[in-house]
């Protein structure tokens, strides 16, 4: 039944988007699912809210990826969106280990900044850097309450502020990487690749430092940091088509 539910919320959540044409509709059906954040005394609202960000900012991110996607008619780029959603519900998100709870991180930096990417043309960017900062924030507090170290505060707040700071940037320098094919065009642009990028050394990084009280060993962060650089260099030097606005 569970399953079942979480499938009807994937489903539901992509239909009222596209019927109504409004992601308003399809973003109060992801709140509303999280009812039981709120089922509980009011002075655990916020450490709920916090604990529930990374599942509030993926299910937010897939309908306004839904919503850009076009509401005239249901097309690929729907059903594709909708069965990651459900991937999400029924797969990824319900697992505790490590691994699992570094890919939970990783769909929060991608999916959020690739929402805000394609918002930040409708809306101030001023609240675009905002709502990055909480994407950044989220994603880091979801890996770090998982390890021992209990005083993290610092460090949730350098993230959130360093995809505030790309968010910002690529506002005014924005690159959409095409792959088109007999059927679609699939376009991603810079910001969710760079922030997912970076994410990855910066877990690498701190994980090495806890490890090894408090040093990041060479050669735990040297892969992370070359396989990262290089796939930028790729990427700006061979596959960038850049739209600027400046």
């Amino acid at each position: 039944m569970h399953i079942l539910l979480n499938l009807a919320l994937a489903v539901a959540s992509t239909v009222l988007t596209v019927i109504s044409g409004n992601w308003i509709f399809g973003i109060l059906l992801v709140v509303l699912s999280k009812w039981r954040v709120v089922a509980v005394r009011p002075r655990y609202w916020w450490l709920n809210i916090k604990s529930n960000l990374v599942d509030f900012v993926v299910g937010i991110s897939l309908v306004l990826l839904v919503y850009y996607s076009g509401t005239d008619e249901v097309t690929a780029w729907h059903i594709i969106l909708t069965a990651i959603y459900a991937i999400w519900l029924v797969v990824v998100k319900p697992r505790t280990s490590i691994l699992f709870v570094e890919i939970q991180a990783f769909f929060a930096i991608f999916f959020g900044s690739f929402a805000l990417t394609l918002a930040t043309a409708h809306i101030d960017p001023l609240l675009g850097c905002v709502s990055s900062f909480i994407v950044g924030y989220s994603a880091t507090r979801h890996i770090l309450t998982q390890t021992d170290d209990r005083d993290f505060t610092l460090t949730t707040f350098i993230a959130g502020m360093l995809l505030a700071e790309l968010s910002w940037i690529f506002y005014h320098w924005s690159i959409v990487y095409r792959i088109e094919s007999l059927y679609t065009v699939i376009a991603i642009p810079q910001l969710p690749i760079a922030a997912s990028l970076i994410f990855f050394v910066f877990t690498r990084g701190y994980s090495s430092a806890l490890r090894h009280d408090g040093k990041i060993r060479s050669e735990d962060i040297v892969m992370p940091v070359v396989f990262s650089a290089l796939l930028m260099f790729l990427m700006i030097f061979f596959f960038s088509n850049a739209s600027f606005d400046v």
